[in-house]
């Protein structure tokens, strides 16, 4: 079984911007998201911050792209996803319902929404009480069963930077409390930072994936009986590129930053299962 997941998408609006920036844009989000579904997948999910302010075009265009390909995929809202119209409104467009799980033979997969709702000021995720008790019933539920976790925001002193002010869930947040229940494997994918990262603590395995336009990457876990092969495929090209940098360096909310890409030990790992008798 095969989960493709993208980074921060940072679709962005080009009201008020020149032709050649909405030409790039237009001509870069099409192909990098054919690119991204054309890759064999079962599930396909983006991490949160698919737009760069949840406006309503942003919402709708990106959406119109994704539904061309009729593919079974899950958005775990971002802050930016949640900066411009009403929760409401993001979730009709979206027709994505948030903090759901999926279950097969194979995994349990819950798409987490950590973001806060329209704070300009606070970028930092936050689960409540009734959040913090689903996921402590789906995390016991699952049993042994690998249990792979999709969010916006990474668990607090985990990932690279997530020790920095606004760029975890807030620490008094208990949700490494509840993650420590888990029997088997457990793998919690996030985005938010803009940096690749890869690290293990205890049987969880924390994978963060930096912003599409610094790096044009897929992840994919490629999920068999006794490991997860965590890969990453790079899609782009010098004319992708391209066209990425004159959209970072032309839109508001968003900045580049090379140095979010990781090296490969950051990128690609392999999770050994653990297994119970």
């Amino acid at each position: 079984m095969k989960i493709a997941f993208i980074g921060d998408l940072h679709y962005p609006s080009m009201i008020s911007k020149d032709e050649e920036v909405k030409e790039a844009r237009d001509e870069f989000y099409t192909k990098f998201l054919q690119s991204f579904f054309e890759i064999k997948a079962d599930y396909y999910v983006s991490i949160g911050d698919l737009t760069n302010f949840g406006r309503e075009d942003e919402l709708r265009e990106v959406y119109e792209i994704i539904s061309k390909y009729d593919k079974p995929f899950i958005h775990s809202f971002g802050n930016h996803d949640l900066y411009g119209i009403p929760r409401e409104e993001v979730i009709n467009i979206s027709n994505m319902e948030q903090n759901i799980s999926i279950e097969n033979d194979h995994v349990h997969i819950i798409s987490l929404e950590t973001a806060r709702d329209h704070n300009h000021e606070d970028h930092s995720g936050y689960l409540s009480k009734e959040q913090l008790d689903w996921l402590e019933h789906e995390i016991l539920r699952s049993e042994d069963k690998l249990i792979v976790i999709f969010a916006h925001h990474p668990v607090y002193d985990t990932t690279t930077h997530s020790n920095y002010p606004y760029l975890s869930i807030v620490p008094d947040v208990p949700i490494l409390d509840i993650l420590r229940k888990k029997k088997g494997t457990g793998i919690y994918v996030n985005g938010h930072n803009h940096r690749d990262s890869i690290e293990t603590m205890d049987n969880w395995t924390f994978v963060q994936a930096g912003a599409v336009l610094d790096d044009q990457s897929v992840r994919v876990l490629d999920i068999s009986e006794n490991d997860v092969f965590i890969q990453s495929i790079d899609v782009g090209n010098p004319e992708l590129s391209g066209l990425a940098q004159i959209i970072g360096s032309n839109i508001n909310h968003f900045q580049l930053n090379p140095q979010g890409i990781g090296t490969t030990p950051n990128r690609e790992y392999v999770v050994k299962k653990v297994l119970y008798v």
